[in-house]
């Protein structure tokens, strides 16, 4: 007989995130995999093309049975309608739960985001005794701080129970940030925590010829927002420019560019010419992008959260093989620094962002080659696919 496995997870399959080829990978060996998940709305905040945002829906797609619930459409830009979003996801999931009346002896929780759908695995566990493995790619309640709601001591108070209760009900709690162990820690001081990162969500095939123009092209991939420090970023570029009169040095932002409308409507002074906004592209077409790529840029804000972050892109931009310039302070700073792959610059500081593309452009071949080089073997060390699966598995089938 099959084991029976519960994801439970905010998104899956057609979004693009890792847990599309974990769920896939114990598909193949012989797991029955069940998914719940949302209505696919990631990162527009409304229904795909070709589904319907139903209360409820089940779908099969490569032997894994999804189960969708219904999201609050518009929820991306309102705070209120988030909240009461979260808490729709997790009430409809709970029904789905008594509805369902299945038992899963072992549970999954890939956590992105809001803990509380996450917390539904918790909450499974009082019923059915299943065994809980947690893998948390965010932090709360200092994620829900650092990224524009306001802290009181009440809202801090209650999400602090919140967190201690949802990680103290998980057998095994694992972390994709090694600097999340010590915040987790405060909350549940006797739990295992363990740190297994993230690894490439994308594959080295070119299957979309890909031309990027010019001596130089420095190209940031990815969801777009106030997180992604992304004005900085063109503001940086653009003093450079200035500075420099280089005409043929390109900044290539592949993603959606909704968010960056109003920054660009707002810097009539500003020069975009080198600037090209290139849309979102499928998953499929990213690794052809970075290898056209000179330099991947990869920025956050500076915040408490943030710091400690290893953003996905980042696995992404080692499989890529190109050097780092990492906008960014914290744990990325460190590793490109530590291990010698690109540059590294404060966040905040126009001038330093400047004067970095300045170091870069001035920087030799040999330079380059050797920072590709360290790309690779970090990626081959620390960041490994079938190491880290194989680390995940072993946690959660073992008895």
């Amino acid at each position: 007989m099959r084991k029976k496995l519960l994801i439970i997870s905010e998104v899956f399959y057609p979004e693009e995130f890792l847990i599309n080829d974990l769920a896939e990978h114990w598909e193949k060996n012989g797991i029955e995999v069940h998914v719940l998940t949302r209505n696919p709305s990631y990162p527009y905040g409304k229904i795909y093309t070709g589904y319907k945002n139903k209360l409820f829906q089940k779908e099969i797609y490569n032997g894994i049975y999804i189960h969708r619930v219904q999201f609050i459409e518009g929820y991306k830009n309102n705070k209120i309608l988030k909240a009461i979003n979260y808490l729709w996801n997790f009430l409809l999931g709970f029904i789905w739960f008594l509805l369902n009346k299945n038992i899963y002896n072992l549970i999954f929780i890939y956590h992105t985001g809001s803990l509380t759908f996450a917390s539904l695995g918790s909450l499974f566990k009082k019923f059915n005794h299943s065994k809980v493995v947690i893998w948390s790619q965010d932090i709360w309640p200092n994620g829900v701080f650092a990224y524009g709601i306001k802290e009181t001591k009440l809202l801090k108070y209650l999400l602090s129970a919140f967190v201690k209760w949802t990680y103290s009900k998980c057998d095994q709690i694992l972390v994709s940030c090694p600097g999340f162990i010590n915040i987790l820690k405060d909350y549940v001081p006797n739990s295992d925590i363990k740190f297994i990162p993230q690894w490439p969500n994308i594959t080295k095939s070119i299957n979309t010829k890909i031309e990027l123009k010019g001596d130089f092209n420095f190209t940031f991939a990815g969801n777009i927002g106030s997180v992604q420090n992304i004005e900085n970023v063109i503001n940086g570029f653009n003093l450079y420019l200035k500075k420099s009169n280089k005409v043929n040095i390109y900044l290539n932002i592949i993603g959606d560019a909704s968010y960056l409308n109003s920054f660009t409507k707002g810097n009539k002074d500003i020069q975009f010419e080198n600037v090209r906004l290139l849309g979102r592209h499928p998953l499929k077409d990213m690794y052809s992008f970075f290898r056209e790529s000179d330099v991947l840029i990869l920025s956050l804000i500076d915040t408490s959260v943030t710091n400690l972050t290893i953003p996905a892109k980042f696995q992404a931009y080692l499989c890529a093989e190109r050097p780092i310039l990492g906008i960014i302070k914290g744990e990325v700073s460190s590793l490109i620094i530590d291990n010698n792959l690109g540059w590294s610059c404060s966040p905040t500081n126009i001038d330093e962002i400047s004067i970095t593309f300045q170091k870069i452009i001035d920087s030799p071949q040999k330079a380059y080659q050797e920072k590709a080089k360290n790309c690779k073997e970090l990626l081959e060390n620390n960041f490994n696919r079938e190491n880290n699966i194989s680390k995940i598995s072993e946690i959660i089938f073992s008895k």
